[in-house]
């Protein structure tokens, strides 16, 4: 069977020596996209949360998800790696991030600037967990373009070949399934629901089992990172990080003191 072969540069711009990767490109539509969909969910559902509020909150939370992603990366999947070099922090553009440790870092960012400045924290997350799977799918987009995170060997008919970080074996395109579940999906999901956002952290809970339960089937198809491989022969870490969000969803959804009152700034 002929498959497509993965030859995607990685690098989308290469301006007077200034190289601009997918990867970049990715972050900067999804922060505005991010913000240009919550701006329109405070207006359109009159959202205690002012805009104001909510451009500071996510300009300065779009860096601090970063760096959770980054360094939760590095001590939780791939310590030794960076440990022989330290500059491999600094390298962005080779990936090397988590989804679990961005989450963390924005919800320690949240509640950081929620307390400040007199806010509820879940009036900020629901607002920007319903508008951010756009944001998402264009991460997962980028690492498809970069020929990471591939899947696992597979016969199926619509299965890439990634020569570039992988071997010549055709390999599930998990990175769109996620694209697709992760981002697509679940951004459909919860902009459907957008009225919720009157009913404080119901969203937030969703968002938190949707794309638990998304990620969690696609890890399946999706290759063990190598250093750290799977437990039990089956589940890779990261769907155990799942399922910690599949329960924490469920605690916030049924959590009444959240779901019995509105939101207030």
């Amino acid at each position: 069977m002929q498959y497509y072969v993965h030859n995607l540069n990685p690098i989308a711009l290469d301006f007077l020596g200034v190289k601009i990767a997918w990867y970049w490109l990715a972050y900067f539509f999804g922060y505005f996209w991010t913000l240009y969909l919550g701006k329109y969910l405070i207006k359109r559902e009159g959202l205690s949360v002012s805009f104001h509020h909510y451009l500071n909150y996510l300009f300065t939370g779009f860096f601090m998800m970063l760096a959770g992603g980054k360094l939760f990366y590095i001590f939780f999947y791939n310590f030794n790696y960076y440990a022989q070099d330290l500059k491999r922090v600094f390298y962005f553009w080779q990936g090397g991030m988590s989804f679990h440790g961005a989450l963390i870092g924005g919800a320690l960012w949240t509640y950081y600037y929620a307390k400040k400045h007199g806010l509820k924290f879940f009036a900020l997350t629901d607002i920007v967990l319903t508008s951010v799977g756009p944001a998402i799918m264009f991460g997962r987009i980028a690492n498809f373009i970069n020929g990471e995170l591939a899947g696992r060997v597979t016969d199926v008919s619509w299965a890439v070949i990634f020569p570039r970080l992988y071997d010549s074996s055709p390999r599930h395109p998990s990175q769109l399934y996620e694209a697709f579940l992760e981002g697509f999906v679940l951004f459909l999901i919860l902009f459907t629901l957008k009225k919720n956002l009157k009913r404080p952290a119901l969203n937030s809970g969703l968002f938190l089992i949707i794309y638990g339960i998304g990620r969690f089937i696609v890890e399946f198809f999706r290759t063990p990172d190598p250093q750290i491989g799977l437990f039990f022969n089956l589940f890779s870490v990261g769907q155990f990080y799942c399922l910690a969000m599949i329960l924490i969803g469920a605690a916030i959804i049924f959590w009444p003191s959240h779901l019995s009152r509105s939101h207030t700034a």
